[in-house]
């Protein structure tokens, strides 16, 4: 039975629920979003308090930009378990930002909080995790350092809050590292449902992908000796973009899209008209192509790549 506790990764009082033949504690933290834990992670966690702060901060950057599948922090699993993703402490710290793309990252994340490019935004305690820090004190200091920058302009600092808003040279940075993100790569990754039935569809999206010029890939066709779920992260950050079929409604698709999306590479996203209606809420706000046939899916898609991303 669900109660109130505070959440293992940032401290916030939050809904709690434990399944005890399994080992598992399920937290709903509203800076982290729904995320679960094992009890060997969390005991591996106790033991490096730096290691267990990235990791917050890692999922308040997806819940921060609408990423909205729910995590399962494991040792050594991967993989879709129920409704939560599997994923390894050590592949969550890899998507920590280094010290030279932090505050690239954070501006980015503060970006999402505004509807307007005039409009302030407010750091709390609570959201301090959002630019990489753990409390109020640290979260200034990285907002000192945006405002040296002249990224970020202070409105006013009160005890319990900062007011501020992002500037006209912090909205060009933000353009340019949108720009910038795998600019080099010719890699297209194709997240989509491994079944027989969409073969002459996976043809349609290898066309229109080679008609702008670029490689693609799909994992399954993929030669390797690793873990299937090592590969895929790496050859999403390898990819210049990734092409989401939501066709079958894979939960792995899902997943392949919140990781490009929260790495902030370009998705696009598509769909057969007759599985429109099956697709999860939280992806229903972005522009899916819609498709009907093989040659409409070619066409629609090699013009959303060419206005979108070459």
């Amino acid at each position: 039975m669900a109660t109130t506790k505070p959440s293992f990764l940032t401290g916030i009082s939050c809904k709690y629920d434990q399944d005890a033949l399994s080992n598992i504690d399920y937290f709903w933290d509203e800076v982290c979003g729904t995320y679960s834990i094992r009890d060997d992670a969390k005991s591996e966690l106790e033991n490096h308090e730096e290691n267990k702060r990235k990791i917050a901060c890692v999922l308040a950057q997806r819940k921060c930009r609408r990423i909205t599948f729910s995590s399962q922090i494991t040792i050594d699993k991967t993989g879709k378990d129920s409704d939560s993703m599997q994923e390894k402490i050590e592949d969550l710290l890899s998507l920590y930002p280094s010290p030279s793309e932090i505050f690239d990252e954070a501006l980015l994340n503060l970006s999402y909080f505004v509807t307007h490019p005039s409009d302030n935004i407010t750091i709390t305690q609570n959201k301090s995790w959002y630019v990489y820090a753990y409390n109020l004190a640290s979260a200034l200091w990285m907002l000192q350092q945006l405002e040296k920058l002249d990224y970020i302009e202070f409105k006013e600092k009160f005890l319990n809050e900062i007011l501020f808003s992002i500037t006209a040279k912090g909205w060009f940075k933000i353009s340019e590292i949108n720009k910038n993100i795998n600019k080099d790569s010719n890699q297209a990754f194709i997240a989509m449902w491994f079944d027989d039935s969409m073969s002459s569809y996976y043809g349609s999206i290898k066309a229109a992908i080679e008609q702008n010029n670029n490689e693609y890939l799909r994992i399954d066709a993929l030669q390797h000796n690793n873990k299937i779920c090592d590969e895929i992260i790496a050859e999403i950050r390898r990819s210049k973009y990734l092409i989401a079929d939501f066709t079958g409604n894979r939960g792995g698709v899902y997943y392949e899209a919140g990781f490009a999306f929260g790495l902030g590479i370009p998705v696009i996203w598509i769909v057969h008209q007759d599985h429109l209606e099956k697709i999860h809420f939280d992806t229903r706000q972005y522009n899916h192509i819609v498709y009907d046939s093989p040659e409409n899916l070619q066409k629609q898609l090699c013009d959303r790549i060419k206005a979108t991303i070459v």
